[in-house]
């Protein structure tokens, strides 16, 4: 009986420290959704702003969200937009970092919307809109490498941590 008790803690110990690591790398997987659905918003932009010759009022309302966040960030955008003697590109870096949780290098390329947006012709702002995606795709790929990265070398020590664990508790 004493024994059947050791195994299932153990098997207990090393199932709860996995858990703990796929938290941890859960982090990693929402801040790359983060990004996606910026990228995913910045070129919705880029073809209603260019292409369909929208305001930026009626892009945020026929953007379909995923997130609150999203939402919220994009918000942001349309009000520092329309107050053309506030834009600061550091604050606005600053806010997407603490709502989302993203990169600054991949907020500070996002954030450069801020730059031109309104003040250029659709031609300029379709080209400056895809570089600004290009550099959050480009961005967003080493992120997610280094996430599998740590991610991978999470799920070995999980296992490792959990025995070990296991085995001096036990």
């Amino acid at each position: 009986m004493m024994l059947k008790i050791k195994i299932a803690l153990f098997f207990l110990i090393i199932v709860t420290i996995k858990v703990i690591f796929i938290f941890v790398n859960d982090i990693g997987d929402t801040k790359v959704n983060f990004m996606k659905e910026l990228i995913d918003f910045t070129e919705f932009l880029r073809i209603y702003s260019c292409d369909m010759k929208m305001s930026i009022d009626e892009i945020l309302l026929k953007y379909n969200f995923k997130s609150k966040e999203t939402r919220i960030i994009g918000e942001k955008l349309l009000e520092i937009i329309k107050n053309s003697n506030e834009k600061n590109i550091e604050n606005f870096s600053s806010f997407i970092e603490k709502t989302v949780m993203t990169s600054r290098d991949f907020n500070n390329i996002f954030s450069e919307i801020l730059n031109f947006y309104g003040s250029t012709y659709s031609d300029v702002l379709d080209k400056k809109l895809s570089l600004i995606i290009a550099g959050m795709e480009k961005t967003m790929r080493s992120y997610q490498e280094e996430h599998k990265e740590k991610k991978d070398f999470n799920n070995k020590i999980s296992i490792l941590l959990g025995c070990l664990t296991a085995i001096i508790l036990v």
